[in-house]
């Protein structure tokens, strides 16, 4: 009976709520007053407002102004709020598909993964050194994020969430041990390599925001199409298939959304973390359970979060730059304590 209550006040919020409205314009006021600090935060070359309106709609080749912003600042706010939207949107489509509030990319392995191997690519490991970086850091991705799934149970019937944040664990353990010895094989290239892995977006231009753009909104376009799916998943399967739902195929979809999404975001800024774990336990509670509201709210906070995050590891220790991993983990770290001892 308490199934049935939950499927039809889901299907009966085909109307969003008046909360939700107010907390998208919210969000939207936020992103766009994060994306403006981010243009125009601390630097030697101080941007206003109306260089801003000028390059957006007035761009000239010659103007210095919006030579810096088509090069530096632009490709850096472009990437950091597509980037808060697929970690974020990745960590909700983990937490609905393995119905486990501790699941993220950044806890159960997917992170580690990509890092990993994009570490391996960096010292010249050979094969993996000659494919593109987005496909390499996809297929760590994918083979750690499998690797977390088989030893978690996650394939069999008595699966615990416990089991798969432990697994998780251990092998996000194992992949950073391995990513500590590429290190110390890189070298001259091992304080780049290093500073990457905190997650930093200081090196993002114009080539790698056009290489970030076109699978991240593949990803993202992909996972608001799982939301039916996901929203009768989340009633037990069961009931999902009772209602026409392939469990099966909706699983997998998920998965590699999730995977293409994280790998991504860690091809072109480190293993940024958090933002997906942090996130749909930020939106939850305003907007309800119905995916159809939660992806794009999601995304949004995310993007917002890590623009402002960045924006703010400027100005930490000016000129110097602090990466935005490190601003996520002390944001994100006491939040999933928190998170732990409510699901314990």
């Amino acid at each position: 009976m308490s199934s049935v209550v939950a499927l039809k006040e889901n299907l009966s919020q085909s109307e969003i709520p008046w909360r939700a409205v107010l907390f998208v314009i919210a969000i939207l006021a936020l992103l766009l007053t994060g994306y403006v600090a981010s243009m125009t935060g601390w630097s030697n070359f101080s941007l206003a407002p109306s260089d801003l309106i000028g390059y957006w709609f007035s761009f000239d080749e010659n103007n210095m102004t919006h030579q810096i912003l088509e090069t530096l600042r632009a490709p850096r706010a472009y990437a950091g709020l597509m980037i808060g939207a697929c970690l974020a949107v990745a960590g909700l489509l983990m937490q609905g598909l393995t119905r486990n509030a501790l699941a993220s990319p950044s806890i159960l392995g997917i992170n580690a993964g990509a890092a990993c191997f994009m570490a391996f690519a960096a010292i010249g490991v050979p094969i993996i050194s000659e494919i593109n970086p987005i496909v390499n850091a996809v297929l760590g991705a994918l083979l750690s994020g499998v690797a977390v799934m088989m030893l978690g149970g996650f394939f069999s019937a008595r699966s615990h969430p416990l089991r798969l944040v432990l697994a998780g664990i251990a092998i996000s353990a194992l992949l950073l041990g391995l990513t500590r010895a590429a290190l110390i094989l890189a070298d001259d290239m091992a304080y780049s390599v290093l500073h990457w892995l905190t997650g930093s977006l200081a090196s993002v231009d114009k080539q790698q925001w056009s290489q970030l753009c076109l699978p991240a909104l593949v990803g993202l376009v992909v996972a608001m199409g799982l939301a039916r799916n996901l929203n009768l998943l989340a009633l037990g399967e069961d009931v999902a298939v009772g209602l026409g739902s392939n469990v099966r195929r909706t699983r997998l979809i998920t998965g590699i959304t999730i995977v293409l999404l994280a790998g991504t975001c860690v091809a072109i800024a480190g293993p940024i973390g958090f933002i997906g774990l942090l996130v749909p336990h930020l939106v939850r509670p305003m907007v309800g359970h119905n995916y159809h509201v939660l992806i794009p709210c999601s995304a949004l906070t995310g993007a917002a979060l890590v623009v402002w995050s960045d924006a703010l590891s400027r100005a930490i220790a000016f000129p110097t730059e602090t990466p935005v991993g490190v601003l996520t983990a002390l944001i994100g770290t006491p939040c999933f304590i928190l998170v732990a001892m409510r699901s314990s």
